[in-house]
This record gives C-alpha cells, sequence and structure tokens, in this order.
C-alpha cells in the first residue's frame, strides 16, 4: 500500500530560510532515501530568485538534488517537461506566499492534477505558510487583503491557518470562522511548527521551535487545544 505523507509549515524564521531545520531534516528523512530529488514550487512568491536559491542552497547542502519550476521567470517548462519533473522528484515543497494568485496559476497550467497524482504515488508533499494550508478543504488565507476562508486542493479534509501565533488577528479570526462554518477537522500552526498528516489523517508534530506548537480548532470550548 502506498503511504501519503503531508508535511505542513506554519511559517519559518530568516534563519529557518537558509539553513536545515528539525523540519526539513524530518521531510527528508520521509523519503528513506540518502539522496532524495526536491521540486521547489515558487509559484506563490512570484518566482522570486533569491528565495529559489536559498532553498536550494538549504537541501543541496542536505544531499538533495533540487530542481525549481517556475512560471513567471524564463525558461518555461513545456507540459511534458513539467510532467518529468513531478516524476523524478521524491518530494515536492511549495513556497509561501499570495495562496489566491498561487492556485489561479495552477489552475492554468494543469499542477493541481500532477499534485493529485504526486499524492497518488507517494511523493512527500510539503510546503510553508501558502505552501501548507493548499493542501486542505479550506486554508486560512489574507492574499484577498483581509483574512478570510479560502478553498485549497482537498486532498487533506478540515482547514489549516499558518502564522497561528504571529501575525495579529490570525487567532480571532481563524476560531471565529470555524466555529461560524462548522468546520471540522480544524487546525493551526505556530511559526516554526510543522504537522505530520500519514494517509489523511495527522501524526505527528515537529518542533523547530520548542516554545511553539500546533492546535487542534474545534467548535465547542475551549476552542483551542494543543496537539
Amino acid at each position: 500500500m502506498i503511504t501519503s505523507d503531508i508535511v505542513v509549515v506554519g511559517g519559518e524564521s530568516n534563519a529557518d530560510e537558509k539553513a536545515m531545520t528539525p523540519i526539513d531534516e524530518y521531510i527528508i528523512a520521509l523519503t528513506g532515501k540518502a539522496s532524495p530529488v526536491v521540486l521547489y514550487i515558487s509559484t506563490a512568491n512570484g518566482d522570486d530568485p533569491l528565495k529559489i536559491s536559498d532553498f536550494k542552497n538549504k537541501y543541496a547542502s542536505a544531499g538533495c538534488s533540487v530542481t525549481s519550476l517556475t512560471f513567471f521567470t524564463p525558461p518555461f517548462a513545456h507540459t511534458y517537461k513539467t510532467s518529468s519533473m513531478f516524476e523524478k522528484a521524491d518530494i515536492i515543497y511549495i513556497a509561501g506566499g499570495n495562496t489566491r494568485a498561487m492556485l489561479a496559476v495552477w489552475q492554468e497550467f494543469g499542477i493541481i492534477d500532477l499534485l493529485q497524482q504526486a499524492r497518488d504515488n507517494g511523493k512527500v508533499l510539503c510546503g510553508v505558510s501558502a505552501g501548507a494550508i493548499c493542501w486542505f478543504d479550506f486554508g486560512h488565507s489574507d492574499s484577498g487583503g483581509t483574512f478570510a476562508l479560502i478553498r485549497g486542493l482537498g486532498l487533506l479534509q478540515g482547514a489549516l491557518c499558518p502564522h497561528f501565533n504571529s501575525e495579529k488577528g490570525r487567532k480571532t479570526s481563524f476560531v471565529q470562522l470555524v466555529c461560524h462554518e462548522r468546520i471540522h477537522p480544524a487546525y493551526a500552526v505556530d511559526d516554526g511548527i510543522a504537522l505530520h498528516f500519514k494517509n489523511g489523517r495527522y501524526h505527528k508534530t515537529i518542533h523547530n521551535d520548542a516554545a511553539c506548537n500546533g492546535y487542534s480548532i474545534t467548535v465547542q470550548l475551549p476552542h483551542v487545544t494543543p496537539l
């Protein structure tokens, strides 16, 4: 039986973006390979060349082979090349940024189908912020200018909120929306925290920062419970 592994990261510090962390090491270990191939998809940040470079250098330092898929900077990948990049990857890592814009671009270029196939083929799927919430039915996002729930890919049930401890208004807004829409399950993650979902179910919390956590959010009191 093929195992589905999805790792969602609540947020990263500037230092975390440039150097390997316990979360990064955990993601690599899930492949069971010493030198896995990582596909980095930077759509949400507009294919920022500095962020692409930082990511490549970070994972290359751990022995990974890193490729990047870009839509805003040439050379632009042909459909068959894009499919090949997904097939060769052991890990698919989604960058943070504007979730709404990212999903719109993916829809246009057929990336959503490729991500679903990657899940079915046992690739390790992961991402931070926008790259975390996209896997769920709903994500808590400010990509429309105000906090709101937006529809995601639906590869994981329920809703996710990133940056739970670091962005003013996140916690109040997400709890209110979960209660109003009666969403279950619902999860929130602080910066420096990742949640691992195995075969669609919460499996484990991974810490870069021991002072932070992941949470289950419920309609019933208390609304916020550490995982």
